[in-house]
Protein backbone atom coordinates (compact mmCIF):
# COMPACT_ATOMS: atom_id res chain seq x y z
CA UNK A 1 0.00 0.00 0.00
CA UNK A 2 2.78 2.40 0.83
CA UNK A 3 4.43 1.74 -2.50
CA UNK A 4 1.29 2.94 -4.28
CA UNK A 5 0.93 6.12 -2.22
CA UNK A 6 4.54 7.23 -2.79
CA UNK A 7 4.25 7.88 -6.57
CA UNK A 8 1.02 9.82 -5.99
CA UNK A 9 2.71 12.06 -3.45
CA UNK A 10 5.64 12.61 -5.78
CA UNK A 11 3.26 13.53 -8.62
CA UNK A 12 1.41 16.01 -6.41
CA UNK A 13 4.69 17.50 -5.25
CA UNK A 14 5.88 17.92 -8.83
CA UNK A 15 2.57 19.53 -9.83
CA UNK A 16 2.81 21.89 -6.88
CA UNK A 17 6.38 22.80 -7.79
CA UNK A 18 5.33 23.36 -11.41
CA UNK A 19 2.50 25.69 -10.35
CA UNK A 20 4.86 27.59 -8.04
CA UNK A 21 7.40 28.02 -10.83
CA UNK A 22 4.67 29.18 -13.19
CA UNK A 23 3.43 31.76 -10.69
CA UNK A 24 6.98 32.98 -10.17
CA UNK A 25 7.51 33.34 -13.94
CA UNK A 26 4.25 35.25 -14.30
CA UNK A 27 5.16 37.57 -11.42
CA UNK A 28 8.56 38.20 -13.01
CA UNK A 29 7.22 38.74 -16.54
CA UNK A 30 4.15 40.87 -15.80
CA UNK A 31 6.06 44.01 -14.59
CA UNK A 32 8.34 43.91 -17.64
CA UNK A 33 5.34 43.35 -19.92
CA UNK A 34 3.44 46.26 -18.34
CA UNK A 35 6.50 48.48 -18.67
CA UNK A 36 6.80 47.53 -22.34
CA UNK A 37 3.11 48.17 -23.02
CA UNK A 38 3.01 51.51 -21.19
CA UNK A 39 6.30 53.01 -22.35
CA UNK A 40 6.76 51.34 -25.76
CA UNK A 41 3.52 50.15 -27.32
CA UNK A 42 1.17 52.87 -26.06
CA UNK A 43 3.34 55.80 -27.26
CA UNK A 44 3.63 54.21 -30.72
CA UNK A 45 -0.15 53.67 -30.95
CA UNK A 46 -0.82 57.18 -29.66
CA UNK A 47 1.65 58.70 -32.12
CA UNK A 48 0.01 56.87 -35.03
CA UNK A 49 -3.40 58.09 -33.81
CA UNK A 50 -2.08 61.67 -33.69
CA UNK A 51 -0.64 61.35 -37.20
CA UNK A 52 -4.17 60.80 -38.51
CA UNK A 53 -5.43 64.05 -36.95
CA UNK A 54 -4.73 67.74 -37.37
CA UNK A 55 -3.23 67.63 -33.92
CA UNK A 56 -1.92 70.85 -32.45
CA UNK A 57 -1.02 71.49 -28.85
CA UNK A 58 -2.95 74.08 -26.87
CA UNK A 59 -6.08 73.42 -28.92
CA UNK A 60 -9.20 71.59 -27.75
CA UNK A 61 -10.40 70.13 -31.06
CA UNK A 62 -8.13 67.75 -33.00
CA UNK A 63 -10.04 66.97 -36.24
CA UNK A 64 -9.49 63.69 -38.07
CA UNK A 65 -7.71 64.17 -41.43
CA UNK A 66 -6.76 60.61 -42.37
CA UNK A 67 -3.58 60.42 -44.45
CA UNK A 68 -3.53 64.16 -45.21
CA UNK A 69 -0.58 64.71 -42.85
CA UNK A 70 1.46 62.09 -44.72
CA UNK A 71 0.60 63.73 -48.06
CA UNK A 72 1.58 67.14 -46.69
CA UNK A 73 4.85 65.84 -45.30
CA UNK A 74 5.88 63.90 -48.40
CA UNK A 75 5.12 66.87 -50.66
CA UNK A 76 7.12 69.30 -48.51
CA UNK A 77 10.43 70.20 -50.27
CA UNK A 78 12.17 70.75 -46.92
CA UNK A 79 11.21 67.30 -45.67
CA UNK A 80 12.24 65.77 -48.99
CA UNK A 81 15.62 67.45 -48.54
CA UNK A 82 15.74 66.09 -44.99
CA UNK A 83 15.16 62.54 -46.27
CA UNK A 84 17.96 62.89 -48.82
CA UNK A 85 20.34 64.39 -46.26
CA UNK A 86 19.52 61.65 -43.76
CA UNK A 87 20.19 58.93 -46.33
CA UNK A 88 23.47 60.55 -47.38
CA UNK A 89 24.55 61.00 -43.77
CA UNK A 90 23.56 57.47 -42.73
CA UNK A 91 25.26 55.63 -45.58
CA UNK A 92 28.36 57.84 -45.65
CA UNK A 93 28.86 57.57 -41.89
CA UNK A 94 28.25 53.82 -41.80
CA UNK A 95 30.51 53.04 -44.75
CA UNK A 96 33.24 55.36 -43.49
CA UNK A 97 33.26 54.05 -39.91
CA UNK A 98 33.11 50.41 -41.07
CA UNK A 99 35.89 50.69 -43.67
CA UNK A 100 38.17 52.78 -41.48
CA UNK A 101 37.34 50.62 -38.46
CA UNK A 102 38.36 47.53 -40.42
CA UNK A 103 41.63 49.19 -41.41
CA UNK A 104 42.34 50.18 -37.79
CA UNK A 105 41.53 46.63 -36.67
CA UNK A 106 44.04 45.28 -39.21
CA UNK A 107 46.70 47.65 -37.87
CA UNK A 108 45.99 46.82 -34.22
CA UNK A 109 45.75 43.05 -34.67
CA UNK A 110 49.51 42.26 -34.51
CA UNK A 111 50.14 44.69 -31.62
CA UNK A 112 50.56 43.00 -28.23
CA UNK A 113 52.40 45.50 -26.02
CA UNK A 114 50.15 48.45 -25.17
CA UNK A 115 47.18 47.09 -27.11
CA UNK A 116 44.79 47.73 -24.19
CA UNK A 117 45.78 51.41 -24.07
CA UNK A 118 45.31 51.72 -27.83
CA UNK A 119 41.85 50.14 -27.64
CA UNK A 120 40.93 52.56 -24.86
CA UNK A 121 42.13 55.56 -26.85
CA UNK A 122 40.14 54.51 -29.90
CA UNK A 123 37.04 53.82 -27.80
CA UNK A 124 37.14 57.12 -25.86
CA UNK A 125 35.01 59.08 -28.41
CA UNK A 126 32.23 56.50 -27.98
CA UNK A 127 31.99 56.90 -24.20
CA UNK A 128 32.64 60.65 -24.09
CA UNK A 129 29.66 62.90 -23.40
CA UNK A 130 28.23 63.84 -26.79
CA UNK A 131 27.46 67.50 -26.10
CA UNK A 132 31.03 68.19 -24.98
CA UNK A 133 32.42 66.51 -28.09
CA UNK A 134 30.11 68.52 -30.36
CA UNK A 135 31.13 71.79 -28.73
CA UNK A 136 34.81 70.94 -29.26
CA UNK A 137 34.19 70.10 -32.90
CA UNK A 138 32.26 73.33 -33.36
CA UNK A 139 35.37 75.16 -32.22
CA UNK A 140 37.56 73.06 -34.53
CA UNK A 141 35.34 74.11 -37.44
CA UNK A 142 35.32 77.81 -36.48
CA UNK A 143 35.90 79.88 -39.66
CA UNK A 144 38.56 82.13 -38.08
CA UNK A 145 40.07 80.63 -34.92
CA UNK A 146 39.34 76.95 -35.54
CA UNK A 147 42.24 74.49 -35.49
CA UNK A 148 41.46 73.12 -38.97
CA UNK A 149 41.57 76.54 -40.63
CA UNK A 150 44.70 77.47 -38.69
CA UNK A 151 46.33 74.33 -40.10
CA UNK A 152 45.21 75.29 -43.61
CA UNK A 153 46.68 78.77 -43.18
CA UNK A 154 49.99 77.24 -42.11
CA UNK A 155 50.16 75.54 -45.53
CA UNK A 156 49.08 78.67 -47.36
CA UNK A 157 45.53 77.42 -48.06
CA UNK A 158 42.55 79.75 -47.69
CA UNK A 159 40.26 79.06 -44.70
CA UNK A 160 37.08 77.08 -45.26
CA UNK A 161 33.72 78.04 -43.78
CA UNK A 162 33.04 74.46 -42.74
CA UNK A 163 29.62 74.85 -41.12
CA UNK A 164 28.62 78.06 -42.89
CA UNK A 165 28.70 76.80 -46.48
CA UNK A 166 26.01 74.53 -47.98
CA UNK A 167 28.77 72.66 -49.81
CA UNK A 168 30.70 71.61 -46.71
CA UNK A 169 28.26 71.71 -43.77
CA UNK A 170 26.87 68.18 -44.11
CA UNK A 171 30.32 66.81 -44.98
CA UNK A 172 31.73 68.36 -41.82
CA UNK A 173 29.11 66.62 -39.66
CA UNK A 174 29.75 63.33 -41.47
CA UNK A 175 33.50 63.57 -40.76
CA UNK A 176 32.84 64.21 -37.08
CA UNK A 177 30.38 61.28 -36.89
CA UNK A 178 32.83 58.89 -38.57
CA UNK A 179 35.45 59.88 -36.01
CA UNK A 180 32.94 59.28 -33.21
CA UNK A 181 31.95 55.80 -34.41
CA UNK A 182 35.38 54.63 -35.52
CA UNK A 183 36.45 53.23 -32.14
CA UNK A 184 33.32 51.13 -31.65
CA UNK A 185 33.55 49.62 -35.14
CA UNK A 186 37.27 48.94 -34.79
CA UNK A 187 36.92 47.14 -31.46
CA UNK A 188 34.04 44.94 -32.63
CA UNK A 189 35.95 44.00 -35.79
CA UNK A 190 39.18 43.47 -33.85
CA UNK A 191 37.45 41.03 -31.51
CA UNK A 192 36.29 39.06 -34.55
CA UNK A 193 39.79 39.00 -36.02
CA UNK A 194 41.28 37.84 -32.70
CA UNK A 195 38.95 34.82 -32.70
CA UNK A 196 40.20 33.52 -36.06
CA UNK A 197 42.40 30.43 -35.51
CA UNK A 198 46.07 31.10 -36.21
CA UNK A 199 46.39 27.89 -38.21
CA UNK A 200 44.86 29.61 -41.22
CA UNK A 201 47.55 32.29 -41.24
CA UNK A 202 50.36 29.81 -40.65
CA UNK A 203 49.26 27.76 -43.65
CA UNK A 204 49.00 30.92 -45.75
CA UNK A 205 52.52 32.02 -44.77
CA UNK A 206 53.89 28.62 -45.76
CA UNK A 207 52.28 29.10 -49.18
CA UNK A 208 53.97 32.51 -49.47
CA UNK A 209 50.89 34.71 -49.03
CA UNK A 210 51.44 38.38 -48.19
CA UNK A 211 49.68 40.23 -45.36
CA UNK A 212 47.31 41.87 -47.87
CA UNK A 213 46.44 38.50 -49.42
CA UNK A 214 45.78 36.96 -45.99
CA UNK A 215 43.46 39.81 -45.04
CA UNK A 216 41.65 39.58 -48.37
CA UNK A 217 41.39 35.79 -48.60
CA UNK A 218 41.15 34.76 -44.95
CA UNK A 219 40.25 37.57 -42.56
CA UNK A 220 37.51 39.38 -44.47
CA UNK A 221 35.56 36.24 -45.50
CA UNK A 222 35.66 34.82 -41.97
CA UNK A 223 34.49 38.05 -40.28
CA UNK A 224 32.03 38.98 -43.02
CA UNK A 225 29.01 38.47 -40.70
CA UNK A 226 30.62 40.82 -38.16
CA UNK A 227 31.30 43.42 -40.86
CA UNK A 228 27.65 43.20 -41.90
CA UNK A 229 26.53 43.57 -38.28
CA UNK A 230 28.73 46.63 -37.70
CA UNK A 231 27.59 48.29 -40.92
CA UNK A 232 23.86 47.72 -40.42
CA UNK A 233 23.81 48.72 -36.75
CA UNK A 234 25.76 51.88 -37.61
CA UNK A 235 23.32 52.57 -40.42
CA UNK A 236 20.25 52.21 -38.20
CA UNK A 237 21.79 54.44 -35.53
CA UNK A 238 22.76 57.07 -38.09
CA UNK A 239 19.14 57.51 -39.17
CA UNK A 240 18.43 58.92 -35.70
CA UNK A 241 21.03 61.69 -35.95
CA UNK A 242 19.92 64.80 -34.09
CA UNK A 243 22.23 66.11 -31.37
CA UNK A 244 25.24 66.75 -33.61
CA UNK A 245 23.18 68.60 -36.22
CA UNK A 246 21.28 70.57 -33.60
CA UNK A 247 24.38 71.75 -31.74
CA UNK A 248 26.65 72.39 -34.72
CA UNK A 249 23.98 74.31 -36.66
CA UNK A 250 22.22 75.96 -33.74
CA UNK A 251 19.05 73.93 -34.35
CA UNK A 252 18.39 75.45 -37.77
CA UNK A 253 19.54 72.65 -40.08
CA UNK A 254 21.25 75.27 -42.21
CA UNK A 255 22.72 76.81 -44.13
CA UNK A 256 19.94 76.63 -46.76
CA UNK A 257 18.64 73.36 -45.25
CA UNK A 258 21.87 71.61 -46.24
CA UNK A 259 21.98 69.77 -42.89
CA UNK A 260 18.26 69.21 -42.38
CA UNK A 261 17.61 65.66 -41.19
CA UNK A 262 14.39 63.84 -40.36
CA UNK A 263 14.68 63.88 -36.56
CA UNK A 264 15.47 67.60 -36.56
CA UNK A 265 12.35 68.17 -38.68
CA UNK A 266 10.32 66.15 -36.16
CA UNK A 267 11.69 68.28 -33.32
CA UNK A 268 11.01 71.57 -35.10
CA UNK A 269 7.42 70.66 -35.95
CA UNK A 270 6.60 69.07 -32.60
CA UNK A 271 8.20 71.44 -30.10
CA UNK A 272 8.67 74.71 -31.98
CA UNK A 273 5.56 74.85 -34.18
CA UNK A 274 3.50 72.51 -31.93
CA UNK A 275 2.24 70.56 -34.97
CA UNK A 276 2.12 67.18 -33.31
CA UNK A 277 0.13 65.54 -36.12
CA UNK A 278 2.70 66.51 -38.74
CA UNK A 279 5.59 65.49 -36.46
CA UNK A 280 3.95 62.11 -35.78
CA UNK A 281 3.58 61.48 -39.52
CA UNK A 282 7.28 62.27 -39.98
CA UNK A 283 8.14 59.88 -37.16
CA UNK A 284 6.24 57.04 -38.79
CA UNK A 285 7.90 57.69 -42.14
CA UNK A 286 11.25 57.42 -40.34
CA UNK A 287 10.01 54.22 -38.70
CA UNK A 288 9.20 52.72 -42.12
CA UNK A 289 12.68 53.63 -43.38
CA UNK A 290 14.39 52.05 -40.36
CA UNK A 291 12.10 49.02 -40.61
CA UNK A 292 13.13 48.56 -44.23
CA UNK A 293 16.80 48.80 -43.28
CA UNK A 294 16.23 46.23 -40.52
CA UNK A 295 14.75 43.80 -43.04
CA UNK A 296 17.77 44.46 -45.24
CA UNK A 297 19.98 43.65 -42.26
CA UNK A 298 18.36 40.26 -41.76
CA UNK A 299 18.63 39.46 -45.46
CA UNK A 300 22.28 40.48 -45.66
CA UNK A 301 23.18 38.52 -42.53
CA UNK A 302 21.54 35.38 -43.88
CA UNK A 303 23.35 35.84 -47.19
CA UNK A 304 26.66 36.46 -45.41
CA UNK A 305 26.27 33.36 -43.24
CA UNK A 306 25.37 31.23 -46.26
CA UNK A 307 28.36 32.61 -48.19
CA UNK A 308 30.80 31.81 -45.40
CA UNK A 309 29.46 28.29 -44.90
Amino acid sequence: MATGIQPVRQSRAMNGQYRAERRFILLAVIPALLFFLVFQVYPVVQAFYMSLHDWQLMREQQPFVGLANYQTVLSDPVFQRAIVNTLIFAFATSIGSTVLGLEVAFLMQPINFGSSILRLLYFLPTITVGIGVFVVWRWLYHPRSGLFNQALLAFGIAPVNWLGSPNTALLSIIIMSIWGGLGFSALILLSGIKNIPGDYYEAARVDGASAWQMNLRITIPLINPIITFVFITSLIGAFNVFSSVYILTGGTGGPLDSTQVIVLQIYQNAFQRLWMGIASAMAFILFLIVFGVTLLQLRLRRSADAWVT
